[in-house]
């Protein structure tokens, strides 16, 4: 977490998490700590994230709101909230200079009972004493992230000088961070790209089914959003559609299975199977159906509980070459169950499509 290490921040990919998995289930983590994840929700079932939690000995989470893996946890340190916490990172931004990005506490913690995480190791390691104490010795975390920022003062090369670190400090605030002014590297060059000659692998396909199976992210949900009411109610921009799951399916495909809008199918992947009401959609091909991510939670507060499906709960253990899920690598199955569940939709039932309307019409 040190704005000065050399090291960008990253999620871990699907195949690492597996191994980590791996770990958890012999025996070798002892006691786990996250923050800013919600893995019980976010990683397919398939992994076995949430059973491998038996097998540590102390789980402790420091999420905000109560969502499935703060349930799972032994404890609970609840975090501030983004707006009430102060943050900084390493990004990568395309550039070829180095960019620290900075932040700062926008309101006062509304909830008394929440506390910085960074304040709670601090804090932790001085009541360990011994080299904990010495590798934290600090008062809180401002004082912390002022000492990863105190080698930067007397760079001549950045974005803003500042005399000591007091005033370094709150430039760095109120810039949003600190960048070099020059590349610390020459950009390769590509003009002979496109003269290569470029290789490609057979696309591999797991399942039996024959259809393939897009997930994507709720583009107004994201993958953390459920238990905010306004989000839920805020349309999703392609279909209207709000408070829940669907599946689109292409409207000629549907009419040979017999499958209207609103009617729930079930899908069958080698992992499981979900069940989610259709949104008739002509966009997509026809031997293929998406469904979003964002809904499903057993957890995530009144919003969000029960409400929709998780997509993640059906994708198999199946890695590309950089160790992530392999994108739409799975088919799947579809069944009808005879049962309809009709989506709440911005859009009127004509819709923008023309369902509805007869020959008359056109």
């Amino acid at each position: 977490l040190s704005p000065d290490q050399d090291t960008y921040h990253r999620p871990a990919s699907a195949q690492e998490m597996s191994e980590f998995i791996e770990q958890m289930n012999s025996g070798a983590v002892t006691t786990l700590f996250i923050h800013g994840a919600n893995p019980v929700f976010e990683v397919p079932k398939s992994l076995g994230f949430e059973a491998a939690l038996a097998n540590v000995g102390t789980v402790i989470s420091f999420a905000t709101f109560p969502d499935e893996t703060a349930v799972a946890s032994d404890y609970v340190l609840p975090d501030h909230h983004g707006l009430e916490s102060w943050g900084y990172q390493r990004i990568a931004t395309g550039a070829r200079q180095s960019v620290l990005s900075g932040a700062q506490p926008v309101v006062s913690p509304f909830q008394a009972g929440t506390r910085a995480t960074a304040d709670v190791l601090i804090a932790a390691a001085q009541l360990a004493g011994g080299e904990a104490a010495q590798a934290l010795p600090f008062g809180d975390e401002v004082a912390y992230i002022q000492s990863k920022l105190a080698n930067l003062v007397g760079q001549a090369d950045g974005s803003f000088a500042a005399p000591e670190i007091n005033s370094f400090s709150a430039s760095f605030q109120q810039h949003g961070g600190w960048w070099k002014n020059s590349a610390e590297e020459a950009a390769p060059i590509a003009a002979d790209a496109l003269g290569r000659e470029l290789t490609a692998s057979q696309a591999q396909f797991s399942g039996e089914g024959e259809f393939f199976f897009v997930p994507f992210v709720s583009p107004t949900l994201g993958e953390d959003g459920a238990n905010i009411p306004w989000l839920q109610e805020l349309p999703d921009p392609t279909t209207t559609v709000m408070w829940n799951t669907w599946v689109e399916i292409n409207p000629e495909t549907a009419h040979e299975l017999g499958i209207e809008n609103d009617d729930v199918v079930k899908i069958i992947s080698e992992a499981g199977e979900v069940e989610a009401p259709v949104y008739l959609y002509p966009a997509i091909r026809p031997d293929t159906i998406a469904m979003p991510f964002g809904q499903g939670h057993t957890a995530y507060g009144r919003y969000a509980q029960g409400r929709g499906k998780n997509p993640a709960d059906i994708l198999g253990m199946h890695f590309n070459e950089a160790g992530d899920l392999a994108f739409a690598g799975m088919k799947v199955k579809i069944e009808k169950t005879g049962r309809q569940q009709v989506l709440s939709r911005l859009e009127s039932r004509i819709g923008v499509y023309g369902e509805g309307m007869g020959e008359e019409g056109h």
